[in-house]
């Protein structure tokens, strides 16, 4: 029994020492917080084998007025990653305390070969969808990051005629500027075209990635200065902004958010009631008509909405922003539209829907609000407009959220008591009438007496 026991706990320790030995060998190859650089020697000469997939990223900046979450709008990003004889000959020098004796070792790219894949929800694609992919937005822009996975697995480094060396690849992002604005997107500063360069040994493994946009660049760090060869080949996680340049959101000439932008803004409408206890306390919900413009952006988004107490909507679909919403909004009660993307022009206006009862209605809050108007029952209010920023695609200034809430007032007008006039007014005049006929019997004889004196 206890030699039984001996093997089995000499079986474990094996097994958990083998599998201490292959988690140092094979490392996580991901981009993420590398620079652009997977592999690079922390000891001289020593080369650690990397998985044959690597994960890169797309980064989209979320703005938004507030902090808060937004839908992300309706995107496919679509990725190719090939390669041709141009990418051979680029010449690389890497640093000589990577090496010792200190030297700098010097290699010529090889085009790469094979057919790798690149891979966001699908092959070839990263499609977002509102409703299930969410971006983290705020004033000065907060970069939201989709992994994007590149396979090896299938390219063999050892067939004939490859071998180790440096492999260089192209990776495309083909999605189109319009197709980008069309959801929202602005389009960055960012390079759509990234370059990598895979290393393989002489056993075909795959020791180290090295992602950047500069096509041309020698890559040389003879100077022994890793930052500034990084720096002159653009080496980057993803189709990411640099994270040096994140800079505070306002001047343009400042913005170094280089990523694609997404810009959004929100909504509150309010109800209120006045002189109408019967209204209030019943909290009797006004028909709403909200209606929505925008010229720019006509893919499917989805905002976030909150329907509160004595308020009540259809739940949103993702749909383009154009359109109408017919939400009901009583005494103190208030719906919330989280990410509205910006350049979206919004109308509101109410109906009185109450019987015999006139309002006068009057709006605060808006960019534009609805001026005083007496509604009686069927008719509507004047309209409110919010537009928080007239240009899409640029960032809004302000919310109509919180304090500056969009709210229709509703004050109940009393009808003056006008019957006791109405059923006076025949005998009023029967007797005008009757002292005028006693005026002229009385002038009719006074003038017979005078002819007969």
């Amino acid at each position: 029994m206890k030699k039984s026991l001996r093997k089995t706990g000499a079986l474990i320790i094996s097994m958990v020492m083998l599998l201490a030995i292959g988690g140092t060998v094979m490392a996580d190859a991901d981009m993420s917080g590398q620079d652009g650089v997977i592999g690079e020697f922390t000891t001289p000469d020593v080369a650690t084998t990397q998985d044959k997939t690597v994960k890169i990223y797309k980064e989209i900046t979320a703005y938004n007025p507030e902090d808060c979450t937004v839908n992300a709008p309706a995107i496919t990003f679509t990725y190719t990653i090939t390669h041709d004889a141009s990418l051979a000959d680029q010449d690389i020098y890497d640093a000589n305390s990577h090496h010792n004796p200190a030297s700098n070792v010097h290699a010529k790219t090889k085009e790469g070969i094979g057919t790798p894949t690149i891979t966001g929800t699908a092959a070839g694609q990263l499609a977002l969808v509102p409703g299930t992919d969410t971006l983290t937005a705020s004033e000065n822009g907060t970069a939201n990051r989709f992994p994007l996975t590149i396979s090896f697995e299938n390219v063999d480094f050892t067939a004939a005629g490859a071998g180790a060396g440096v492999y260089r690849y192209q990776i495309d992002e083909t999605t189109t500027e319009a197709t980008k604005n069309a959801s929202g997107i602005a389009e960055g500063a960012v390079a759509n075209t990234l370059y990598m360069d895979v290393y393989v040994n002489g056993e075909g493994n795959v020791y180290g990635y090295v992602l950047f946009t500069n096509r041309t660049a020698a890559i040389d760090a003879r100077t022994d200065d890793d930052a500034a060869a990084a720096s002159a080949a653009g080496k980057t996680e993803g189709f990411v902004g640099s994270k040096a340049d994140q800079v505070k959101y306002g001047d343009p000439a400042t913005d170094g958010s280089v990523a694609d932008k997404y810009y959004t803004f929100n909504l509150e409408v309010e109800k209120e009631v006045v002189n109408d206890a019967y209204t209030q306390n019943n909290h009797h919900e006004f028909p709403f008509t909200i209606t929505l413009t925008n010229s720019t952006v006509s893919a499917n988004v989805l905002p976030i909405m909150t329907v509160g107490s004595y308020a009540t909507q259809t739940a949103l679909t993702a749909a383009p922003i154009a359109g109408t919403w017919n939400p009901t909004i009583g005494h103190t009660g208030k719906i919330t539209y989280v990410g509205i993307p910006t350049g979206t022009t919004i109308t509101i206006k109410e109906t009185n829907d109450v019987t015999g009862v006139t309002y006068t209605s009057v709006s605060t809050g808006a960019d534009t609000n609805a001026d005083s108007l007496d509604i009686a029952t069927g008719a509507d209010s004047n309209t409110a407009t919010v537009n928080c920023n007239a240009t899409a695609l640029t960032a809004a200034t302000e919310n109509h959220t919180g304090a500056d809430e969009v709210k229709f007032t509703n004050t109940m007008k009393l009808i003056s008591p006008t019957g006791i006039i109405i059923r006076s007014a025949p005998y009023l005049l029967l007797f005008a009438a009757g002292a005028v006929l006693f005026i002229l019997i009385r002038h009719g004889k006074k003038n017979e007496n005078s002819e007969k004196v």
